[in-house]
């Protein structure tokens, strides 16, 4: 198992945490993920190493940025 850190500068709502989250799940091997809404902090757990331009488009499907 990977585990991914990443911090998305944009998230507003609960909403947002949804969709981030449901647009990450999506990611082949992708088994975990929790996304703080204050901080904006996340961690993505994966049966592979998860590239992070494969978060950045992820996200980037869901209007979201990551820093």
């Amino acid at each position: 198992m990977a585990t991914t850190p990443f911090t998305i500068t944009n998230l507003t709502c609960d909403a947002c945490v949804k969709l981030s989250t449901a647009a990450l799940r999506a990611l082949p091997g992708v088994t975990n993920v929790v996304i703080d809404l204050a901080s904006g902090h996340g961690e993505l757990t994966a049966e592979r190493d998860i590239p992070k331009q494969e978060i950045i488009m992820a996200l980037k499907s869901v209007n979201k940025e990551v820093l």
